[in-house]
C-alpha cells in the first residue's frame, strides 16, 4: 500500500496532501501537525474536496510503522532566522513519537535551510542517513537547465547536468557535468555559444523572484511528488538532493540515485578542481548552519 505521512500542514504540506490525493499517488494518507485543530481542519477539507478518498488518518503517529514516506513540511517557505528556533522545536518535540512508532520509511525534508535541517532531522530522529533526504538543489538544477534552454531556444529536457552545494546559499553549478543535446557546453550550439556566467545569473534570478514574492509552493509540491513517485516505483532516478555525502563529511546537495530504499548510489562524476573546492566551501557553510541549529 502506498502510504504517505505529512508532518506540517501549513500551505506547502496541505498542498502536497491535496495533490497526492487528486493525482491518485497515494492509497493512504497520514496527516500530522503540532496544532491538532489544523490537522482536523485539513482532514475535513480533504474529505469535502475529494469525497472518493477515504483513507485519511489524523494525528496517528503509531501508523508511521506502515508508512513508506514521511514528508516534513513544518513552517512556511523562505523561513527567516527568527523562525529557526521554532522549527528546531517542532523536530525535537516529536522525537519520541518517531522512535516509538518504529518508523522505517524515508523522510523527505522541505524545511529550510534545507541541507542543514535535513542533517538535523537525521541526527535528532536517529534514522539511517540514506533514508533521510531533502529537496536540496533540485530546483536550482532545474532553474539552470531552464535558463540554458531559454538562451539556446531548446527544451530544458535537452540539457543534462547538476547544481551541487547549498540551496539558497553556496550553489555550485558543476559545468563539468553539463551537456546540451549530448555535447559539451563549450561548443557552439544552435548558433549560440553559451555564456555560463549570464545563464547562471538568470537561473539565480528565477529563484530570487520566487522567494521575493513569497511564492514557491508550486515548485516545492511538484518536486515532492516527483520524489515520492520515484520511491514508490523504485525508479533509480538521479536527483540533486540534500544527502549525507561521506566524501565531503556530511550533508550537502549532490546527485544521487533514488529508489525504494532512499539513496541507492552516489553519482560520482569527475568534477573540475575548482568545483570540488567550491563544494567543500559549501559543505563548511552547511556545517556552520548545523552548529547554529544545535544551539537553538
Amino acid at each position: 500500500m502506498r502510504t504517505v505521512a505529512i508532518y506540517g500542514l501549513t500551505t506547502v504540506g496541505a498542498t502536497v496532501a491535496a495533490n497526492l490525493v487528486s493525482q491518485h499517488q497515494v492509497d493512504e494518507l497520514i496527516i500530522l501537525d503540532p496544532d491538532e485543530h489544523r490537522a482536523v481542519a485539513v482532514a475535513n477539507d480533504l474529505k469535502l474536496a475529494y469525497p472518493f478518498f477515504k483513507q485519511v488518518r489524523v494525528q496517528e503517529w503509531s501508523s508511521l510503522a506502515q508508512t513508506k514516506v514521511l514528508v516534513v513540511a513544518c513552517g512556511e517557505l523562505n523561513s527567516v532566522q527568527p523562525q529557526l528556533k521554532n522549527q528546531v522545536e517542532l523536530i525535537n518535540q516529536v522525537q519520541d513519537q518517531i522512535t516509538e512508532s518504529n518508523f522505517r520509511g524515508i523522510v523527505i525534508n522541505l524545511m529550510q535551510p534545507n541541507e542543514a535541517m535535513t542533517a538535523f532531522i537525521q541526527r535528532q530522529w536517529q534514522l539511517p542517513p540514506q533514508r533521510v533526504i531533502g529537496t536540496g538543489t533540485m530546483s536550482d538544477t532545474q532553474a539552470l537547465k531552464l535558463a540554458i534552454g531559454e538562451t539556446l531556444q531548446l527544451a530544458p529536457s535537452n540539457v543534462t547536468g547538476y547544481v551541487y552545494g547549498q540551496h539558497d546559499g553556496r550553489l555550485v553549478p558543476a559545468w563539468s557535468t553539463f551537456r546540451i543535446n549530448g555535447r559539451f557546453n563549450d561548443q557552439v550550439i544552435s548558433g549560440h555559444k553559451l555564456d555560463q556566467n549570464k545563464v547562471t545569473v538568470n537561473a539565480r534570478l528565477t529563484n530570487y523572484y520566487i522567494k521575493r514574492g513569497q511564492a514557491g509552493v508550486l515548485t516545492a509540491t511538484r518536486l515532492t511528488l516527483v520524489l515520492i513517485q520515484a520511491i514508490f516505483e523504485d525508479q533509480q532516478t538521479v536527483f540533486t538532493l540534500a544527502v549525507n555525502q561521506p566524501q565531503f563529511g556530511g550533508y550537502v546537495s549532490f546527485p544521487v540515485m533514488i529508489g525504494q530504499n532512499g539513496v541507492q548510489n552516489y553519482l560520482l562524476l569527475k568534477l573540475y578542481p575548482l568545483e570540488e573546492a567550491q563544494l567543500k566551501v559549501a559543505r563548511q557553510a552547511i556545517a556552520d548552519q548545523e552548529m547554529q541549529l544545535t544551539q537553538k
